[in-house]
């Protein structure tokens, strides 16, 4: 069986990041039907590479970007978001790693992190199941303390984390390995580390960052069950 966080690295590894649009010549914005975790001042690019800078994002609505790389090409088609950077460990473990990883905070960012220490309950040879396990990861990404308000952190980062949580969830959903996800939670932060769910997870990483936790109970099935 493979370890714990090794199966979360691979989930987050298959995330979908790409959204479809279409230009809107009478907006010169690009229409999405889906902008995931698409985000103000994160990068974008298009099919064949080329990088955009998003400048304005209207949920599920539109981007409007400008284009950093040549040659000049309106934005239209595949689009891939940013992919998101795994992170795993207890919190001094974490924080520790992760900010010797990279220097640019860009680079590792959106931030996945999976809170360890892990329990597991294993099965025997009579039960389906392969495991059950309680897991706490943490969705996160870069915000600005000094100019955001309260509602600018929730619009700006927590609501994008909350989508980027949820295309984890659905690469879960889509693994008939695992239990069907019925039940879990979601709790945001607009200022992560200030902000204190009794203590636990004050002071954690060296940056300003906002996002949610999600909590929920993951159980794989044997691979050689017919579940």
């Amino acid at each position: 069986m493979a370890e714990i966080s090794e199966i979360i690295r691979g989930l987050v590894n298959e995330i979908d990041t790409s959204i479809f649009g279409k230009p809107n010549t009478t907006t010169g914005k690009t229409d999405y039907c889906a902008t995931k975790w698409a985000r103000v001042g994160k990068t974008v690019t298009n099919e064949v590479g080329l990088l955009y800078l998003i400048t304005e994002v209207l949920p599920n609505v539109s981007l409007e970007v400008n284009q950093i790389s040549t040659p000049l090409t309106p934005l239209s088609g595949l689009t891939f978001l940013p992919t998101p950077f795994f992170q795993t460990g207890t919190k001094l473990a974490a924080n520790m790693e992760w900010t010797k990883a990279l220097t640019d905070l860009t680079k590792k960012t959106p931030l996945i992190w999976l809170l360890e220490i892990i329990r597991e309950q294993k099965y025997g040879r009579g039960d389906v199941r392969e495991f059950e396990t309680d897991l706490r990861i943490f969705f996160l990404d870069e915000t600005d303390p000094t100019q955001f308000l309260t509602q600018d952190h929730r619009r700006e980062v927590v609501e994008p984390m909350e989508q980027l949580a949820e295309s984890f969830l659905d690469v879960i959903r889509g693994q008939r390995v695992f239990k069907t996800l019925s039940d879990y939670k979601i709790i945001s932060f607009s200022r992560f580390g200030v902000e204190t769910d009794q203590g636990v997870i004050q002071n954690i990483l060296d940056a300003n960052l906002s996002g949610v936790e999600l909590q929920f109970t993951l159980t794989k099935y044997k691979e050689n069950c017919k579940c």
